[in-house]
């Protein structure tokens, strides 16, 4: 799965609390002597050679952390929009667009008001590069501070408090039932590509 959790603070040691046991079933850990990452729940997980590595990074959708520029947009709005699947889908789809996980596809999704159930052959170019554009700048503030803050409506002050609580990072994403930040009807939770899909029913159209 995909989330976030607070962290002792840098130079913490076992003392201290980290790492933290695994939560769930985690099939990798990645540790470092002040982070960690956990892989929860993947569609797959197995150790490649390079030569297999090579092969699946070859077939991969543009990451703006390694391909970033006019090329590489242009390839998602090929990648998005030459296919009848919902947009909700592809999103999620490495070889279309690499890296989006459930989080920045529902708010990316809230963000540019988009139904995830829209085909993507019928998004106007205009919009997929939106939506690549959207993609960019979110993942480089989410590198930049190692958070996912993903709501349009912070301001700068907020937004410094968003890095610090959870609850406030997010429009749609895990606010199942509870009103929209816009229009006050309740957030959907559905599933879609074997995941939890949070969106406005209302602003998503």
């Amino acid at each position: 799965g995909e989330a976030e959790a607070a962290l002792p603070r840098r130079g913490a040691g076992p003392d201290a609390g980290f790492p933290p046991e695994p939560v769930g079933q985690v099939r990798v850990r990645l540790l470092t002597e002040h982070t960690l990452a956990d892989l929860r729940g993947p569609a797959a997980c197995e150790v490649l050679t390079p030569e297999e590595v090579a092969a699946v990074v070859a077939k991969a959708g543009p990451d703006p952390l390694v391909s970033a520029g006019a090329d590489a947009e242009e390839v998602v709005v090929e990648n998005l929009r030459r296919r009848r699947t919902a947009v909700g889908r592809l999103l999620m789809d490495q070889t279309v667009v690499s890296g989006i996980g459930n989080i920045y596809r529902a708010e990316m999704l809230f963000r540019a008001g988009l139904d995830p159930h829209t085909p993507g052959r019928d998004l106007p170019a205009e919009v997929v590069r939106g939506l690549w554009q959207d993609w960019v700048g979110l993942l480089g503030e989410g590198v930049r501070t190692g958070v996912m803050v993903t709501r349009a409506d912070l301001d700068e002050e907020q937004r410094e408090l968003a890095l610090t609580e959870p609850g406030l990072r997010h429009a749609v994403y895990g606010r199942a039932g509870e009103p929209c930040l816009v229009c006050s009807r309740p957030v959907v939770l559905e599933e879609m590509a074997g995941r939890k899909l949070y969106w406005c029913s209302t602003c998503q159209v």
